[in-house]
């Protein structure tokens, strides 16, 4: 497919940056503006450009328009849903949404509406643009309309749904008959079903045997499983050794659960290859049924492959039918993930807030500081516990920006507060392992508390032990900075599995926070509470101050009271409050 994007036919796709250079600063192109306008104009692709913000339409080409029947004058400032038809279901887009955010591209078949009403199937590739700095700008998508026209002007065939190597059906053309086979089984209400599967052991055969034994042994495989599926069935080749079939008819669980078992048996044999080297695979498959594992395109062969991936962690040569139970959270985490890219992409924090909880002097209940907790109200799920949408924020790299987002709101939050109380506690953030891999943060940081109009005292640091131990070097490097600027460094969840305590003269720390389960096991066993106590001793011999989480009862609290000078954070005093539950205690006179 043509692009007006140069790149190696060869190449896998990739995220490109706006260096790389942008279409939206074409003077930095190596060929010039009128070369990429006469691209633009003369391509037999549509091309749409997104702002990554707004997601608003900026710029369409003349084959968007023949393709279409829009103008370009009616779709700028709006975003793409203006093409799209109801053919998909969420869980299409969402994927589309999770593969752009983790690769930077995404491309397959959509169904798409054009001005007129009437519904066209498209082939879509779509390409992020990002700046220096690494943030998304642009989206350009560039489409060809599969259903005006398969033929160029020369009379070449533009698409095919054929696999070179072992002449079964393509991805594309997987996703065509499941459009159609969808379609059937809504207007008669049968079931659909999709198994996904791999040969096994493929990647150790290239690596022993080489690429061409490989293609041999993916073309047997492939004449294998011509001759045991049904001829009614669509028998494709996905990927490397992956294939799919479609069952559009006897997809009950019984016949489906029958055909795997017949798969597995046959493809297990050993297979002789022409010098006489004897091979033994190890297949896996996994099954997903329409209506009952999902109700579209997308989501029936996401749900397979999910299948797929339990059986292969279970130990191979197997078939695996969805869990249901698993899925749903699978899908649920993808929900999060893309909200997550979402809230910072175009509505800036919609749905966080951040709650306060304060940590107390027993002596006198006085409030030593506060520390600011991230709250969701995600749009469909309802509240979410940040154990939840943490570590998604986590794997989809997405930690760093939800760190900074809860900085920011913390310095304009106690900015806020100084301008109103005479004396207002220090709050402390807590800080992502990702967020040491940023060789900024320390200057963000500190331009950050020069916009909010506050020192970098009235701002605590919490590392968590775990961060501290993986990523050592990293760490104290980072954290010694941020001490010389002025910011105090405190340990979290001190006790939750990795031993520091050896460590603890290495690290530049202020403070010590000894994490609730430890706590909770000194209350129920002397051996815990005594070394506790040793903890508790070493600390303070050290001059860090201490704080112990989790004191929800009076008992709990009973047992710190030997322990000297310490602070303590848990529901026996306060649960974590909003701003305006804040006011009160504040308005006393709370101090650092």
């Amino acid at each position: 497919m043509k692009s007006v994007i140069s790149l190696d036919e060869h190449q896998a796709p990739r995220a490109l940056a706006l260096d790389d250079p942008p279409l939206s600063a074409v003077t930095e192109l190596s060929f010039n503006t009128q070369l990429l306008e006469h691209l633009l104009r003369h391509s037999v692709e549509s091309v749409m450009i997104t702002n990554a913000s707004t997601n608003k339409i900026e710029r369409v080409n003349q084959a968007f328009t023949d393709i279409t029947g829009y103008l370009a004058e009616e779709v700028m400032g709006e975003t793409p849903s203006i093409v799209q038809s109801s053919r998909h279901g969420r869980e299409f887009y969402e994927q589309m949404w999770h593969q752009l955010a983790q690769t930077g591209s995404w491309s397959g078949q959509v169904w798409n509406r054009r001005k007129s009403g009437a519904v066209y199937l498209q082939w879509l590739t779509i390409n992020t643009l990002t700046n220096p700095q690494g943030e998304v700008t642009h989206r350009v998508a560039i489409g060809h309309d599969l259903t005006g026209s398969s033929i160029d002007r020369n009379g070449h065939n533009l698409f095919t749904f054929n696999d070179a190597l072992t002449q079964l059906g393509n991805r594309q053309l997987l996703t065509s008959r499941l459009d159609q086979a969808l379609a059937e089984a809504e207007r008669t209400g049968i079931d659909i079903g999709l198994m996904v599967l791999d040969i096994g052991r493929f990647r150790r055969i290239n690596e022993q045997l080489g690429l061409t034994w490989g293609d041999d042994i993916l073309r047997q495989q492939a004449r294998t499983l011509q001759a045991v599926v049904d001829q009614a069935d669509t028998l494709v080749r996905l990927q490397g050794d992956m294939f799919a079939i479609l069952r559009h008819n006897r997809a009950q669980d019984s016949s489906l659960a029958h055909l795997a078992d017949k798969l597995i048996s046959i493809m297990a044999k050993p297979i002789v290859l022409a010098d006489q080297s004897v091979v033994s695979l190890q297949p896996s498959i996994g099954i997903a049924v329409y209506p009952r594992d999902a109700l579209d395109n997308a989501g029936l062969l996401q749900a397979a492959e999910h299948a797929h991936a339990m059986a292969k962690r279970a130990g191979r040569s197997r078939f695996q039918f969805v869990d249901q139970r698993l899925h749903d959270l699978h899908h649920r985490e993808l929900l999060i993930e893309h909200s997550l890219h979402h809230v910072f992409n175009t509505l800036h924090g919609e749905g966080l807030s951040l709650a306060y909880q304060p940590q107390v002097r027993p002596s006198d209940g006085k409030v030593m500081a506060l520390e600011a907790l991230l709250r969701w109200q995600h749009p469909q799920l309802g509240a979410l516990s940040p154990a939840e949408f943490i570590p998604v924020a986590e794997q989809s790299a997405q930690s760093v920006r939800l760190d900074r987002w809860v900085i920011e709101q913390a310095c304009q939050q106690i900015a806020r507060w100084q301008h109103h109380y005479q004396a207002v506690p220090v709050v402390s953030v807590n800080l992502s392992a990702q967020q040491f891999s940023e060789p900024d943060f320390a200057d963000w940081l500190l331009a950050c508390v020069k916009r909010a109009g506050i020192s970098a005292d009235k701002l605590k640091l919490e590392v968590t032990e775990t961060t501290m131990m993986v990523h050592k070097q990293t760490c104290i490097k980072m954290l010694i900075r941020l001490r010389a600027l002025g910011f105090s460094i405190s340990l979290d969840d001190f006790g939750t599995g990795y031993s520091a305590l050896a460590c603890l003269h290495l690290y530049p720390l202020d403070e010590l926070k000894i994490d609730r389960s430890f706590m909770v096991e000194a209350s129920q066993n002397t051996r815990a509470f005594l070394l506790l106590k040793t903890i508790v001793g070493l600390v303070q011999e050290l001059g860090l101050q201490l704080v112990v989480e989790g004191v929800e009862q009076q008992a709990q609290l009973d047992l710190l009271a030997d322990f000297g000078s310490l602070t303590v954070q848990g529901y026996f005093y306060y649960r974590p409050l909003s701003v305006l539950e804040l006011e009160p205690i504040l308005a006393l006179g709370a101090s650092a």
